[in-house]
């Protein structure tokens, strides 16, 4: 995992005088961030491995 999990953020959210299902909310929303962080990083190294894999190909063919 990239970021940090919910239990995590909570942890860091006790500090913070606010209401539980305020920090619960704020939790789920960096959790939700982070998760989605996470697949957009994920789909870009795909996306170069691909396109690294097609120039490999692409220059063995030529050579």
């Amino acid at each position: 995992m990239f970021g940090l999990s919910k239990e995590e953020i909570m942890m860091l959210l006790e500090k913070v005088e606010l209401a539980d299902n305020q920090k619960n909310a704020i939790a789920d929303i960096f959790h939700l961030n982070n998760m989605r962080i996470e697949q957009q990083l994920a789909l870009i190294i795909h996306l170069v491995i691909d396109e690294r894999e097609r120039n490999i190909t692409n220059n063995t063919y030529l050579n």
